[in-house]
């Protein structure tokens, strides 16, 4: 049983021993000794140099921070490693060209033979340097995608070979101890794993996706056109609640629009890397320590019943055929009407009833919210009208106030 889950990783790394202890045999103890320079010396220097090819993979397209991070140490690892190559082949060819000409048969024939053997041997230690790299490309990578494309342990249905294959590497890492290796050579970003960690207790728990659309650094970001688009998928919500492989969820066309859209992706990083431990916390427990003391913060759904009561204790001598008529009006006029406060300052009253145009129309209000506690100034404006207005919560209980009227809402469960 054990050599079943190990095999992969085991085969692995004879493949890539095999390979470096030939070509060491074939290209000699110069070559050799070249290339594990460049290996450690590359490997050393990838990560200090990748930044400043992180800014270079911007204006290629690549905008992503984390894929950023990902790639840039790739590049000068392998220029250093051309470079150091292309010094050993040069010394080598000098070397080879002396004992070719400048020595005799026997000496020539001593030196190939040296040079092949050690060569081999140096090769050895070439493959134990690239098993160590392969082993934290491999760390890394399955420490994504063990987390967003496994289930209850085991990889999820209709997940590609490769995703597979990735995550029983991954598995066989661990299993063997090599992880240890792969994660002490180097390390990404703390964002890159904490991300990780995040994507995996969202992926794992799809019910959590309405907690994160209700998180205050969210709650503008959710009302944005764009990502309406995604909640309102119904394709995209089946595909979430059931599990389904991540490449099918990528696929999706509202997903697929998202990830197109690089001024959004740039917003969403940017909010997801200044709130991430916050977020955490969040998703975990229900409470934000970072936000929870700003009351107005949420989604709240109007309250008529308790609206028309305000009205009435307000105006106690109001006929009761007015009322009758006030309360038909609002019950269909105030049906849809939210009020939603975002962790940035943005306030948005949507679908509020305008009773001046017949038939009444909804108009939706946009702005910011100020203050802090239970007190709160808001300033909306729609169409090229502004309005102010006095807030202030009680419990789940949220209270709007202008010159005119008294909105009460509720906070959305």
């Amino acid at each position: 049983m054990l050599f079943t889950v190990v095999m992969y990783i085991w085969i692995l790394a004879l493949v890539i021993l095999a390979a470096c202890i030939a070509l060491g045999h074939k290209l000699g103890a110069i070559n050799a000794a070249f290339t594990f320079v460049g290996i450690v010396l590359a490997g050393l220097l990838a990560t200090p140099l990748g930044g400043l090819f992180k800014h270079v993979l911007a204006h290629v397209g690549i905008h992503n921070e984390t894929m950023a991070w990902a790639i840039a140490p790739i590049i000068p690892f392998f220029i250093i490693l051309g470079l150091c190559k292309a010094t050993g082949f040069f010394v080598h060819r000098k070397v080879a060209v002396y004992y070719k000409y400048q020595t005799g048969d026997l000496r020539l024939a001593l030196w190939e033979r040296l040079n092949a053997r050690l060569g081999a041997c140096i090769g050895t230690l070439n493959g134990t340097a690239y098993l160590v790299l392969v082993s934290f490309v491999i760390f890394n990578f399955s420490y994504w995608t063990v987390q967003i494309t496994a289930l209850d342990g085991e990889t999820r249905a209709g997940e590609t070979r490769t995703t597979r294959l990735i995550n029983q590497l991954g598995h066989d890492l661990e299993n063997t101890g090599m992880d240890k290796a792969g994660s002490s050579l180097a390390a990404m970003p703390d964002n890159f794993y904490k991300v990780a960690d995040l994507a995996g207790l969202i992926s794992q728990n799809p019910q959590l996706s309405d907690r994160l659309g209700r998180y205050p650094a969210f709650i503008s970001l959710v009302e944005r056109d764009d990502l309406q688009q995604l909640a309102q998928s119904g394709d995209f919500t089946n595909a979430w609640n059931s599990h389904a492989p991540i490449g099918q969820l990528l696929n999706e066309p509202a997903v697929k629009t998202i990830l197109q859209n690089n001024e959004l992706l740039d917003v969403v990083w940017a909010t997801v890397q200044t709130n991430l431990d916050d977020l955490v916390i969040y998703l975990k427990t229900g409470k934000s320590p970072k936000f929870d003391a700003a009351t107005i913060l949420g989604r709240w759904d109007f309250n008529v019943v308790t609206s028309i009561a305000m009205l009435r204790q307000a105006r106690p001598n109001i006929p009761a055929s007015e009322m009758r008529a006030i309360r038909a009006l609002w019950l269909q006029g105030f049906a849809d009407t939210t009020f939603v406060a975002g962790g940035d300052g943005q306030a948005f009253l949507k679908n509020l009833p305008n009773f001046q145009k017949q038939p009444p129309a909804p108009e939706s209000w946009k702005g910011s919210w100020s203050g802090n506690g239970t007190n709160y100034d808001l300033s909306l404006a729609s169409n090229g009208e502004n309005k102010s207005l006095t807030a202030q919560t009680t419990g789940a209980r949220l209270t709007l106030k202008d010159d005119k009227n008294t909105l009460i809402f509720d906070r959305e469960d």
